[in-house]
C-alpha cells in the first residue's frame, strides 16, 4: 500500500488483520506448525503478541504526533522489545491472546476513524501506519 488513505487502512483492519486469526486456525493442524517455525514462534499467543506489542508502539506514537508537532518515534531495541513482548505472555492462553489483538485492533480502527486530514498528511503519522499495519502483515502473511 504506497498511497496511505483512511478507507485503504480500514480496510486492511477491518479485511485481512481482522481475518487474520481466521486465516491462520483453518490451517491444518501441520500447516498452523510449520507456519509458527517459519515465523520463529512457538505458539500463535507469541506472534500475536508482539504484532499487538508493535500496535501498542503505533497507537502510542500516532497520539504522540497528533498532540506534538515536533514529536519523533522514539529508539527501540528491536530483539529486546519483541522478546519482552513474548516473555510478557508466557502464562497466556492462545484464546486470551487472540481477545487482546482483536481488542487492540479495534483500537487500532478507532484512531483510524478519527484521524483528521491532517493527520494524513503527517509523514510520521503515515510511517506508523505503514510499519504496524502494511509491512508488519507483509512479514507475517498467512498464504
Amino acid at each position: 500500500m504506497d498511497n496511505i488513505t483512511r478507507q485503504g487502512v480500514l480496510d486492511l483492519l477491518e479485511g485481512d488483520w481482522a481475518n487474520y486469526v481466521d486465516r491462520y486456525q483453518n490451517l491444518p493442524a501441520a500447516g498452523q506448525a510449520l507456519f509458527l517455525e517459519k515465523q520463529g514462534y512457538k505458539r500463535l499467543a507469541d506472534l500475536l503478541a508482539h504484532i499487538v506489542a508493535w500496535w501498542e508502539v503505533g497507537l502510542q506514537n500516532i497520539q504522540c504526533y497528533r498532540s506534538d508537532p515536533t514529536a519523533l518515534q522514539p529508539e527501540i531495541d528491536v530483539d529486546s522489545f519483541n522478546a519482552q513482548a513474548v516473555q510478557a505472555v508466557s502464562g497466556v492462553t492462545d484464546a486470551e491472546e487472540i481477545r487482546v489483538f482483536e481488542d487492540t485492533r479495534r483500537k487500532f480502527v478507532k484512531l483510524v476513524q478519527e484521524l483528521s486530514g491532517n493527520d494524513f498528511q503527517d509523514e510520521r503519522v503515515l510511517d506508523q501506519i505503514r510499519w504496524e499495519l502494511v509491512n508488519h502483515l507483509e512479514d507475517h502473511r498467512i498464504q
